[in-house]
């Protein structure tokens, strides 16, 4: 546990209700038969969570609609309190929780702007320096002199976000206001979340949205009935609360360890929340329902390092314990910190593996390139069903370096050539790059 100097939140045994009434003493012949009977019950939105967030770090808050999870987010930005227990946020905190939320509708975007920025805890001279930024953020143009009552919801969110991001916060908090806007200003503001978390600014998200929860969280919590039901890694949490989510609504869905993160599913446990009924293997990050068992695991990975390019086969042994059919074998590929590039199975790539008889089972992939440029990489193995609870999954079952001389940036090396004057330079995929004329 982080000492309290490298918190940014933390939430200490906190409990929130509200008074739902079911009906009013609107008549003078109610009032005097129903006088002094309640006319509510209450409902317990949030249940004695307890939640500590690191400086830095971004955590999404997920969940089914109910769960307490926007609760929590308004207990922590203060505007709700709790009833039970403590809250305490280190730092500036801004929050994009509702559209128009600190707007007056009969003030222009202007006047809001110095409004939104003083809830905010910032003076008049501060946001006079920063007010061409926001503007220009926003993208509003001409609107911004106009009443914001006239504001699309897309203008609303647009001109939120700009002051919420502008204004150097050392806490964001966000719930679901990134789902409105086209799609140029998302990618806009999803590239300023990105700049918030190399700057180290701390992030609490709450959407529904499980590729984006993917892609920005280091840590997610699922919320279920006003309870941390699982908090830890992002696929683990996500894939736990689809499996639930669907169960509880009737429907089924086909699994998949691939790039969207809407795998099959996780425990329902975990060592900070012990759920307890389906079991996990030990020393390692790896659960499942065992119908059907890794083995064991063999890749053409040598030492620990492959080369930019080299051709890379997994090979997977199953024990399957009784005859099952429909099952997919999964394999997802991790950059060092945890997100995931790429993600494929049998069943995306239209393999049909048929009924497995008891006994042991053998699958392979095989990749004719791993254009990886240099870092460390994890590779995650599943099997599962079409439909229902994970058989085996295994994180980061491998782990390995790329090795080699490029200087390109990013994680994967495109093949290219350059022309100039109509001289073509071909780029050899080596890993010393080499130019022949």
């Amino acid at each position: 546990m982080p000492s309290d100097e490298f918190l940014a939140v933390e939430v200490s045994g906190v409990t929130k209700r509200f008074r739902v009434h079911s009906e009013k003493n609107n008549t003078l012949k109610d009032k005097v038969f129903y006088f002094n009977r309640p006319k509510y019950r209450e409902f317990t939105a949030v249940d004695n969570v307890t939640l500590s967030i690191p400086r830095g770090r971004t955590v999404g808050l997920i969940g089914a609609n109910g769960s307490g999870k926007s609760s929590l987010l308004k207990l922590i930005s203060r505007i709700l309190y709790p009833d039970v227990g403590r809250i305490e946020v280190r730092g500036r905190v801004a929050s994009l929780l509702e559209l128009g939320a600190g707007f007056h509708p009969d003030f222009t975007g202007r006047e809001n702007i110095f409004i939104n920025g003083a809830l905010l805890g910032l003076s008049k001279q501060a946001l006079v320096g920063k007010l061409e930024e926001i503007i220009a953020f926003s993208e509003l143009g001409s609107f911004i002199d106009e009443p914001v009552r006239s504001y699309s919801s897309g203008m609303y969110m647009r001109l939120a976000f700009a002051v919420a991001v502008t204004v150097d916060p050392d806490v964001l908090l966000v719930d679901e206001i990134l789902a409105v806007g086209d799609a140029p200003f998302q990618a806009k503001c999803m590239n300023r979340i990105r700049q918030l978390q190399a700057m180290g600014k701390t992030i609490v998200m709450v959407t529904h949205d499980m590729g984006a929860v993917e892609k920005f969280c280091d840590t997610v919590v699922w919320m279920h009935r006003g309870k941390v039901r699982l908090q830890g890694d992002p696929v683990r949490s996500i894939q736990s609360y689809l499996q639930l989510a669907f169960e509880e609504t009737g429907f089924s869905k086909e699994g998949s360890l691939g790039p969207s993160g809407d795998g099959d599913v996780g425990p329902e446990s975990s060592e900070e929340n012990d759920l307890g009924n389906v079991d996990s293997h030990a020393g390692t990050d790896r659960w499942g329902t065992h119908e059907a068992e890794i083995i064991g695991m063999e890749t053409s990975i040598e030492d620990g390092v492959l080369g930019c390019g080299e051709p890379l086969h997994i090979r997977v042994d199953v024990m399957v314990k009784e005859p099952i059919e429909n099952v997919v074998f999964g394999v997802g590929f991790f950059s060092e910190d945890g997100r995931q590039f790429y993600g494929t199975n049998t069943f995306l790539d239209h393999v049909q593996l048929g009924e497995l008889h008891m006994g042991l089972h053998s699958v392979t992939f095989r990749a004719p390139s791993v254009p990886l440029l240099p870092g460390v990489y994890h590779i995650d193995i599943a099997v599962h069903p079409l439909e229902g609870q994970v058989y085996d999954y295994w994180k980061s079952a491998e782990s390995f370096r790329i090795a080699s001389g490029l200087r390109d940036s990013g994680l994967v090396r495109i093949a290219h050539s350059w022309e100039m004057n109509g001289k073509e330079y071909t780029i050899h995929d080596s890993p010393q790059r080499m130019v022949i004329e």
